[in-house]
């Protein structure tokens, strides 16, 4: 019996992991061998099918900002008195979004090879008024950070610097007037914890959306992103990055009046 399952898997191929080995009707060792031996094959074949839709969807987004760029280069090419600034500029505005996507990719790329977080105390407060001067700095909407207070917590401070980034991006690009960013600790959890939430005041998102808009390359409405929206991987990073802290992410909304982010991430112990 042994011989005869080796056999099997030994015949599964590497492009068909869908196969699956005899399970003996006998309830001993040998069945659950073959049983585990089947779970193992169904994880790999899962991983594989989420690495082949991650390559097509990748590819996807990559071929509109190049078809493009290709355009706008092809029409200055074939007409000289086309405005050069105009076109160039436009150039550049695609080779950005390629760049940004590209970036993207290559966080999750590091993050899907589950690299251990270096932790050490990172004041996530000073990451937050950092994020938020910068995005101020395009002068709308309004960023309200009078609710931020001192929190301290373990993880790795580029990484986190990388969530609320992308937090009040994602934020700035759905707000009708204003951007609101609240941290706090919340002493009385098990475990505490420090709370960050940034509310937008905008259109909102539907219940049957606020789980799968953390998935890779989800963007809800493609028309409501002012600057075209996002690479559709900012909120895919935020929930692998607060994963990997051993924290919680989502949201809150109500259509029509907005939608607030919230991460919980462990407290650094006090010295």
């Amino acid at each position: 019996p042994v011989e005869m399952m080796r056999r099997q898997a030994a015949a599964i191929p590497g492009h068909d992991v869908g196969r699956r080995l005899d399970v003996p009707v006998s309830a001993d060792e040998l069945g659950r061998l073959a049983e585990t031996f089947n779970d193992l094959l169904g994880r790999i074949a899962s991983a594989s099918e989420r690495q082949r839709q991650f390559v097509d969807d990748a590819a996807h987004e990559l071929r509109s900002p190049l078809a493009t760029l290709r355009t706008r280069l092809e029409v200055g090419e074939r007409n000289p008195s086309t405005d050069a600034a105009v076109d160039r500029n436009g150039a550049l505005a695609e080779v950005d979004r390629l760049a940004d996507l590209v970036n993207d990719l290559l966080v999750i790329a590091r993050l899907d090879s589950a690299q251990a977080v270096h932790r050490r105390p990172v004041d996530l407060d000073d990451l937050l008024w950092h994020s938020a001067f910068d995005a101020q700095q395009h002068g709308w909407p309004r960023i309200d950070t009078t609710g931020i207070s001192p929190v301290r917590v373990m993880g790795d401070a580029g990484s986190l610097r990388r969530v609320v980034g992308n937090l009040i991006d994602n934020a700035r690009r759905h707000a009708s007037s204003q951007v609101t960013v609240r941290l706090g600790a919340d002493g009385a959890a098990r475990d505490p914890v420090a709370v960050l939430r940034i509310s937008d005041d905008g259109p909102g998102i539907e219940e049957a959306d606020r789980v799968r808009i953390f998935d890779r390359f989800v963007r809800l409405d493609e028309d409501r992103g002012r600057g075209g929206g996002g690479t559709g991987l900012g909120l895919a990073i935020v929930a692998s990055v607060v994963a990997a802290h051993g924290g919680r992410v989502g949201v809150d909304s109500t259509p029509g009046a907005g939608a607030t982010f919230w991460v919980r991430l462990p407290l650094a112990e006090a010295d």
